[in-house]
């Protein structure tokens, strides 16, 4: 189960600004709360929760298969894939299961001491696992090595050596431990009380974290976690799960299908509209505009543009071919403007791929009409290089090249 203090708070409403929301309700009945996600690519994910619920999508969350183990009834808190058929699933019953082929089978119990909290993985071979205990991997999941006897509630890691971890401190009490050995010592850098119970820790870079809990509680370090801004403070709201996407947009969620999210780096916060109504656990974003958020009575919800903060300019006027111009400028820092005209209505997909190939982001996917349309592209997280931009419509499909330089 899930470490929440319970508290019996009467529901305000507050003055807010709202945005149109963009998240699609994949999973309309009810079910069994889902504590955790993963999705290793745009078409396959899982999830985890109550009840030894697990459940896998190979259509982008479409349709979703039941694959939960027959005859247990175990609570499971956290899901990670490291690809399609690779993956960890942390247990309330104080083990870790693993999976080579899917979910179809799971591997012989690993045993923890204490209830599985939280998996995080750096790479394919390292990865960590909090619980009344810190547990890591180097293996891929092989073998589990415990290496801090403290206990620990989400953990993540920057690197190799820099890592965070949250912890409830008792009577009210909270706070943030930062480890520069890989999780073998930590050394507190934020303390709340009151109440004001953090839940998750998310940092961008050496110097650029955020952290969401309860009491409406989010807070902002730019120098490393020596000093915190408090940027929010609501005591009708709770946050259980943050993601940023890049240093200045990012989303919290929690109690209620309360939802906020900042893109001037939590100097504002507005609701989003259109979230189901409950207890919201986890966010997970696979590129800089797909996401979902998973949480209570079984609720998936999914965007394919950043909820809504991808915006796409359109001009509909006659065109007699397809055209996909050079992006401007390039070389670009760290957003740059594509343009593409179609002469017919029809489904667009604008892709970027890494000077490998692998795609990193899909800022146009949806029915435009024949016209000029152009987008802005933000690639805030990635780092210098070149990439390709591909436009994909009926029967016509253009590659270009553009360059980052930060």
């Amino acid at each position: 189960m899930k470490k929440f203090v319970i508290l019996f708070l009467l529901y305000g409403l507050i003055y807010c600004n709202e945005l149109s929301s963009q998240w699609i309700n994949q999973h309309p009945t009810n079910s069994f709360n889902i504590f955790s996600c993963s999705f290793p690519n745009s078409q396959t994910g899982y999830v985890c929760g109550y009840g030894n619920l697990i459940k896998k999508t190979t259509n982008g969350g479409l349709n979703w298969i039941d694959i939960s183990r027959p005859g247990t009834a175990d609570n499971l808190n956290s899901v990670w894939f490291l690809n399609d058929l690779t993956g960890y699933i942390a247990s309330t019953e104080s083990y870790i299961l693993r999976t080579s082929d899917g979910g179809i089978t799971w591997s012989e119990h690993f045993p923890i001491f204490g209830q599985g909290q939280k998996l995080f993985f750096l790479n394919s071979q390292t990865g960590w696992c909090s619980s009344n205990r810190l547990y890591k991997t180097t293996n891929a999941g092989m073998n589990w090595e415990l290496i801090s006897n403290e206990p620990a509630d989400d953990v993540t890691f920057l690197n190799g050596t820099t890592g965070y971890r949250t912890k409830y401190t008792g009577s009210g009490n909270s706070q943030i431990d930062k480890t520069t050995d890989g999780g073998l010592s930590w050394l507190s850098i934020h303390t709340t009380s009151e109440f004001k119970i953090m839940y998750d820790v998310q940092f961008l870079n050496e110097q650029t974290g955020y952290v969401c809990g309860y009491r409406g509680y989010v807070a902002k370090t730019t120098d490393g976690g020596a000093n915190w801004e408090v940027q929010r403070n609501v005591m009708e709201d709770a946050y259980f799960c943050l993601k940023f996407i890049n240093v200045n947009t990012g989303w919290c969620a929690g109690e209620n299908g309360k939802t906020i999210v900042t893109t001037n780096g939590g100097t504002n916060w507005n609701y989003v509209s259109g979230i189901p109504f409950g207890r919201l656990l986890e966010i997970e974003f696979i590129n800089q505009n797909t996401g979902w958020i998973v949480g209570g009575f079984g609720i998936i919800v999914k965007t394919e543009n950043a909820g809504g903060l991808t915006k796409i300019i359109s001009n509909e006027e006659s065109i007699t071919n397809y055209t996909l111009s050079q992006n401007y400028p390039n070389p670009f820092n760290p957003q740059t403007e594509i343009s593409f005209s179609i002469p017919n209505d029809g489904n667009i997909n604008l892709k970027i791929y890494n000077s490998t190939g692998e795609e990193v982001s899909n800022p146009v996917k949806t029915f435009l009409r024949k016209g000029t349309h152009s987008v802005t592209f933000y690639a805030g997280d990635l780092p210098s290089g070149i990439y390709f931009y591909k436009l994909e419509a009926e029967k016509f499909s253009e590659v270009k090249k553009m360059m980052l330089i930060k």
